[in-house]
């Protein structure tokens, strides 16, 4: 079994025939979907937190994977769930958001909720490493910004278990291979669609929600903007407003 870092276990919840995929963020961990599950599993949902690849360990683990191999850990846990559920939802926070939408692009789904999801990625150092490739070896990583933390609530950070730096060749696979693949996967996507994003987000363009909402296919589709939060929705203030609208979401396609 992997050596997990504190509170940062993946998680799963038996329950009814519904099944929820739930999907956390980049160097981040499946704590920060945890309290969702919790709210989801209350109401009978069976619920499934899985760690993405070379997640939630030490972040060694981290620098060899790319996107696909995220992605390969959300499609064995969407096949483990269908062994007992008929009904599939995936539901993801940021870089969980964005390899939820894939999937909903690419596997049966009852619908799909896409949490700060960035429709677009960039930092100043990419375009050095692209010239200098090079420099993945010389600097795997680099270090957080103290605004990297973005939440309105500082005390959630004492229990938020995370990687303190970012893998530079996995962040490269992040912003310029999985997005731009995701992207031409929108218009495939025919799912019930809920697009989450806080007003108070600095960790990802303002119009994501809207550069997502005008190019996915689904006909079905809620764009819901939370006040008084960070990007960390699902923990932060505001997480209660949240959670209600992912339960209705559920609720009204699972019937």
């Amino acid at each position: 079994m992997p050596n997990y870092l504190p509170n940062a276990e993946p998680f799963q919840f038996a329950g009814n025939h519904i099944g929820c995929l739930l999907i956390h963020g980049f160097t981040g961990t499946p704590y920060e979907m945890r309290g969702l599950g919790e709210r989801l599993a209350a109401y009978g949902y069976t619920v499934l937190g899985p760690a993405l690849a070379g997640h939630a360990t030490h972040i060694q683990d981290l620098l060899p994977t790319r996107w696909y191999d995220w992605y390969a850990s959300v499609t064995r846990a969407y096949d483990d769930l269908r062994q007992t559920t008929t009904h599939i939802f995936p539901i993801g926070l940021s870089l969980g958001g964005i390899l939820a939408l894939h999937l909903a692009a690419h596997r049966p789904v009852a619908g799909v909720v896409a949490i700060s999801a960035p429709f677009a990625l960039s930092h100043p150092l990419l375009p050095l490493f692209e010239r200098f490739p090079l420099l993945y070896q010389l600097i795997p990583t680099v270090p957080k910004r103290a605004a990297d933390m973005d939440v309105v609530d500082p005390n959630i950070l004492t229990t938020h278990p995370h990687y303190p730096v970012y893998p530079t060749r996995a962040s490269f696979s992040l912003m310029h291979e999985l997005l731009p693949h995701v992207h031409d996967d929108l218009r495939d996507i025919t799912a019930p669609v809920l697009l989450i994003q806080a007003r108070g987000d600095r960790t990802i363009p303002a119009d994501s929600i809207s550069e997502y909402y005008a190019r996915i296919g689904a006909r079905n589709k809620t764009a819901l903007w939370i006040e008084q939060s960070g990007h960390l929705v699902l923990e932060d203030v505001s997480k209660e407003h949240a959670f209600e609208a992912i339960l209705n979401f559920v609720r009204d396609h699972s019937r």
